[in-house]
């Protein structure tokens, strides 16, 4: 009769040692049955048990949030920046362009160019709450520093349209042709448009407060991506056809130097502190590391095929490219200039924009215990979710009076789950014991 005994240690490096001690002796036919059972329990439930310390131990806390536009696959990609991979995609209308997300990290605003529309996606749920009507065509997004506007590029329409984040809702618009991409001044004010009408292409600038074009700066080729340096001493943009990265004085709306990059360059960017310049150059497949100071190159990092877009971590140390013809992304380590990981996302990624922090779980939970929801009246968010807990003995549900929500029966420790996208005061009961109400308030 072999007995098998299984122990499992830790190492001081940190790796798991699993020690395994054979036993040989003579026992009955029938007590050696017995014991075989044993065995055969214990070393199932020993190599269980190692699964869940390892897989426990490799566990790690969910990241910010990065959100990928896919425009061959017209969705958004959910991506958890500390473990790099893809949670999930949220489907939204045909080509999506503009991608912006509000400065408290819950919503993210995403324009349709093969459609008429901006769509609201709550980052909480990281589902669709709004859909906004901007016209044909819409390209860019801005939002100002302070989140109280959406800027849209109706590329179709000839407009630029301002949605006001409060109520989701077009609040003025200025006539320019073909707008494209938009660049914000630090301080709100002002917005910068990439205007791509053929034969006449310009920087068209508007007073954001005056909601009007005040100025305009005349090109000899078509305007690509734009971005204001943190300080708003400069303001860098492309041009389609040429090679170089212009560099604006916002004070004289002159183009002060150019610096040389890689071929076909499209999006530049800043670090947030203002210490770095990015640019990728989709041609050879790079992200060019730029010297604000100076005006110069200092590094290239090969990324993937046909970069399109840029976001930075807050600290400014690590860089997210999105590469449109290999459909991944890159991270990049901006103070080593490497390529630290790549997470394939999608067909043709684009947009890209990351969150500044860490989502925070959520408190809106309702326990049902003593044959009571506790709280009897919770309130919430729009957009926001609640988890209902049963810890009684017995079976119970939380079912909305009218057609909405119906867990069916919970048994002791199990949970339920539902978003709430609709403002609205809402009554619910357990139908398994109609004497238990509640009641959950959705705010908009």
């Amino acid at each position: 009769m072999l007995l098998v005994s299984i122990r499992a240690s830790r190492l001081s490096s940190g790796e798991r040692l699993l020690v395994l001690r054979v036993h040989v002796f003579r026992v009955p036919s029938r007590v050696a049955k017995q014991l075989a059972t044993i065995c055969t329990v214990v070393a199932a439930c020993s190599a269980l048990v190692l699964f869940l310390c390892a897989s426990t131990a490799g566990a790690q806390s969910p990241g910010p949030k990065a959100y990928v536009g896919l425009f061959g696959d017209n969705a958004m990609a959910v991506v958890d920046t500390a473990s790099n991979q893809v949670l999930s995609t949220i489907p939204v209308p045909d080509g999506p362009h503009g991608v912006v997300i509000t400065p408290d990290d819950k919503r993210v605003y995403v324009s349709s160019d093969g459609a008429s529309t901006v769509s609201v996606i709550d980052t909480t749920s990281d589902r669709v709450i709004s859909s906004i009507e901007v016209g044909q065509t819409p390209h860019g997004l801005a939002i100002t520093p302070d989140g109280s506007r959406v800027l849209v590029a109706g590329f179709g329409t000839d407009m630029v349209s301002a949605i006001d984040t409060n109520t989701n809702k077009i609040t003025w618009r200025v006539a320019v042709p073909n707008p494209h991409n938009f660049a914000i001044s630090p301080d709100g004010q002002t917005a910068y448009v990439a205007s791509q009408k053929a034969g006449s292409p310009s920087l068209a600038i508007l007073s954001l407060p005056g909601q009007k074009q005040v100025g305009s700066v005349p090109l000899p080729n078509t305007p690509r991506a734009l971005n204001f340096s943190p300080d708003a001493t400069q303001m860098w943009f492309t041009e389609a056809g040429v090679d170089e990265v212009q560099v604006l004085d916002p004070t004289t709306n002159k183009v002060i130097t150019t610096i040389p990059v890689g071929v076909s360059p499209h999006h530049p960017l800043f670090t947030p502190d203002g210490q770095l310049g990015l640019v990728v150059s989709q041609g050879p497949g790079e992200l060019w590391l730029l010297d604000p100071a100076t005006d110069t190159s200092t590094a290239t990092v090969k990324v993937g095929d046909m970069p399109h877009w840029i976001a930075t971590t807050p600290d400014g140390q690590t860089a997210y490219v999105t590469n449109e013809s290999s459909n991944d992304v890159s991270v990049v380590d901006l103070t080593t200039a490497t390529v630290i990981d790549t997470i394939p996302v999608g067909n043709a990624p684009r947009k890209i924009v990351v969150q500044s922090a860490a989502p925070q779980a959520s408190t809106n939970a309702v326990n049902i215990v003593q044959f009571a929801f506790n709280p009897a009246t919770i309130t919430v968010a729009h957009g926001q979710s609640i988890t209902w807990t049963n810890s009684d003995p017995v079976q119970h549900t939380t079912t909305s009076d009218s057609p909405g929500w119906d867990s069916g029966p919970l048994s002791t420790n199990a949970t339920f789950t539902t978003t709430f996208n609709t403002p609205g005061t809402f009554a619910y009961h357990c139908s398994i014991h109609p004497f238990i109400h509640g009641t959950v308030v959705v705010t908009s």
